[in-house]
């Protein structure tokens, strides 16, 4: 193992981490998209996890560019919702 790798895992370890405690943060309440928040979370936790298992692997180079894809897919989806649900809540009030 060289450098580079160990510092991918741990930032990888540090970011399933953070997801893990955004995803708990998200699970609960009724703001609108919380629960798929916290699904996207979970899901970029999956995908991170996924990564650092083909990273780690030499037969599984190949897969390589396709996890980094789906995790950073996963990571717009979600942000797309964070922003969305953002918007929702603290938009000003249409003037009537």
């Amino acid at each position: 193992m060289n450098f580079l790798l160990v510092a991918d895992n741990i930032v990888s370890s540090v970011l399933v981490i953070i997801c893990w405690w955004l995803a708990h943060q998200n699970s609960g309440g009724r703001e609108p998209f919380k629960r798929s928040i916290a699904t996207g979370y979970s899901l970029l936790a999956m995908a991170v996890l996924a990564s650092m298992l083909v990273h780690n692997f030499a037969d599984l180079q190949w897969l390589v560019p396709y996890a980094e894809l789906a995790a950073r897919m996963v990571l717009a989806l979600t942000l797309g919702a964070v922003a969305t649900r953002l918007a929702w809540l603290y938009s000003p009030p249409p003037n009537h």
